[in-house]
C-alpha cells in the first residue's frame, strides 16, 4: 500500500498535551510511522494526501459501554461516522459477539474494532433474557465465567441481581483467568463490589444502593412484579432526595478514588431516561436514522412513561439525572478515574452520536474539553488495556484517526463536526473529499 499522510491539520493528539497546528500523520500499512510538523516529516514521493488544512486531526474515539448486537449491521456504519473507531460490547449473546469480533478482524464486516464481555451474568428471572447467562450458585457461577473467558472475553459483566457474597466469587474467578471484572449493579452495593476488587462500575446510578437510605430504594422484585416503567418512577424518587455534596456521595467517590476502581458515568442513558418523552430527545440527532424495528421499542418506552407518569414524576427524574451528574462531578474531583460510554442503543441513545453527548455532559460535570477527548482517547485505551495500540496518535500506533471540521477544545460540541475517519489506515467514513 501506499503511504498516507495527513497534512496541515491542528494536531490533538490525545496525550493532553498543546495542540500541534501544521501537522502531518504519516501512515503506512495500518500504522502510524511519523508525527509531527508537516516540515519535519516531509512528504514521501508516493504518499496519499489528505489535505487537513482548517481541520482539527485526532485520535479515533472510544466508546466503553454499547451492545453492539441491537441492530448491528445497521448501526456498526454509524459508529465509525461519528469518529467511534473501537467498542466494548458490556452484554451481548456470547455466539453472536464472537462471530461478528471474527468477521470485523477480517474485514468481511464494516463496523467498529470490538471488545466483549459476553453476556451479563444474573439470577432468574432474567431482566434482559436474550443476554442474560443465569447462575443460581458459586459453581454456576465459576462456570459461567470460564465459559466466557473461553470465548476470548474482554472481561466478565455482573448485573442487577447478584448478591454480594456471588459478586466476589465471579471477581475472584475472572481474576483467576487475567481477566477484569465490571457490573451493573443491584443487589450488590457499589461499595461492596469496590471492596471485593471489581475493576470498574458502571452508569452513575451504581451509587444508589449506598446514598439511598434502604428504607427508601424500590428492589427487582418490585420490578419484576410491576414493570420498568413503575419501578423507574419509585427509584428515582429515592435517587432525587439524595444529598449531592453530602457525606455519603463524598464518601462513596473517595472510595473509588483511592481503590482506583474505573466509573464509566453514561451519563447520556441516565439523562435520556430522565427525559424520554421530550421532542428534543425522542426526535433528536440521529433518531431518524435508526431502524424502524428499534424505534418502535423506544418509542413504546416513552409511552410508558407517558401514560403511568404524573407531572412530579418526571420532576423527580431530572433530579435523579442532576444527583448522577454531581456524583461523577465528586468522583472527579476526588481524584477518580473515569470510563466514557454511552450504553447504546438503549431509548433513544443514538450509537455513535451519543458518545459525543456524553463528552458534553462530562464538561457540564467539571472536565474540561481537552480532559474529555483524553478520557475518551487514551484515556479509555489504557482501562481496556488497548493503551499499546490505540488512544494517541503517535509512531506504532495503529491508525486509528479523525478529522473534524471545528475545534473541540473551543466548544466540545464541535467533536461532532466528523469529515473524514480513518481505522487502521483505510478511510471508512467521510462527509467530503478527502484525498
Amino acid at each position: 500500500m501506499r503511504p498516507t499522510l495527513i497534512r496541515g491539520g491542528l494536531l490533538i493528539d490525545g496525550t493532553g498535551g498543546a495542540p500541534l497546528p501544521d501537522s502531518a500523520v504519516l501512515i503506512h500499512d495500518d500504522r502510524i510511522v511519523a508525527v509531527g510538523p508537516s516540515h519535519a516529516v516531509g512528504q514521501p514521493d508516493n504518499a496519499q494526501v489528505i489535505d487537513a488544512g482548517g481541520m482539527v486531526v485526532m485520535p479515533g474515539l472510544i466508546d466503553a459501554h454499547v451492545h453492539l448486537m441491537h441492530a448491528s449491521e445497521h448501526t456498526a456504519p454509524m459508529y465509525l461516522r461519528a469518529g467511534v473507531t473501537t467498542v466494548r460490547d458490556t452484554g451481548g449473546a456470547l455466539s453472536e459477539v464472537v462471530a461478528w469480533r471474527a468477521a470485523q478482524q477480517a474485514g468481511t464486516r464494516k463496523g467498529p474494532r470490538l471488545l466483549f464481555c459476553g453476556p451479563i451474568i444474573d439470577l432468574a428471572p432474567p431482566i434482559h433474557p436474550a443476554v442474560t447467562a443465569i447462575i443460581d450458585s458459586p459453581e454456576s457461577a465459576t462456570e459461567t465465567v470460564d465459559e466466557i473467558a473461553a470465548a476470548g472475553a474482554w472481561g466478565i459483566k455482573i448485573y442487577a441481581q447478584i448478591p454480594p457474597d456471588l459478586t466476589r466469587t465471579i471477581i475472584a474467578r475472572a481474576r483467576e483467568h487475567g481477566l477484569p471484572a465490571t457490573g451493573d449493579l443491584g443487589a450488590t452495593r457499589a461499595s461492596e463490589a469496590i471492596d471485593a476488587g471489581i475493576y470498574s462500575l458502571e452508569h452513575a446510578s451504581v451509587a444508589y444502593q449506598d446514598l439511598v437510605p434502604i428504607e427508601q430504594q424500590v428492589g427487582f422484585d418490585f420490578f419484576h412484579i410491576h414493570g420498568a416503567a413503575e419501578w423507574r418512577r419509585d427509584w428515582n424518587r429515592g435517587m432525587a432526595e439524595v444529598d449531592a455534596t453530602g457525606p455519603r456521595v463524598q464518601q462513596l467517590a473517595r472510595q473509588f478514588a483511592d481503590s482506583g476502581v474505573f466509573l464509566d458515568p453514561t451519563l447520556v442513558v441516565v439523562e435520556r431516561l430522565s427525559r424520554i418523552t421530550d421532542p428534543d430527545v425522542t426526535d433528536g440527532p440521529g433518531v431518524a436514522e435508526m431502524p424502524e424495528s428499534v424505534r418502535s421499542g423506544w418509542e413504546a418506552r416513552a409511552a410508558g412513561r407517558r401514560d403511568t407518569w404524573l407531572a412530579e414524576d418526571f420532576v423527580h427524574a431530572r433530579r435523579a439525572f442532576e444527583v448522577s451528574v454531581a456524583f461523577t462531578a465528586e468522583v472527579r474531583r476526588a481524584g477518580g478515574k473515569l470510563l466514557v460510554g454511552s450504553d447504546a442503543p438503549n431509548p433513544f441513545v443514538v450509537p455513535g452520536v451519543s458518545l459525543h453527548r456524553e463528552l458534553e455532559l462530562l464538561v457540564g460535570a467539571g472536565m474540561s474539553p481537552m480532559e474529555a477527548l483524553v478520557a475518551a482517547t487514551r484515556g479509555n485505551a489504557e482501562a481496556l488495556g488497548l493503551s499499546g495500540d490505540l488512544g494517541t496518535l503517535a509512531p506504532g500506533k495503529l491508525a486509528d484517526v479523525v478529522l473534524l471540521d471545528a475545534n473541540p477544545l473551543e466548544d466540545i460540541t464541535n467533536s461532532q463536526r466528523v469529515k473524514v475517519v480513518l481505522q487502521a489506515g483505510k478511510v471508512v467514513a467521510e462527509t467530503a473529499p478527502s484525498v
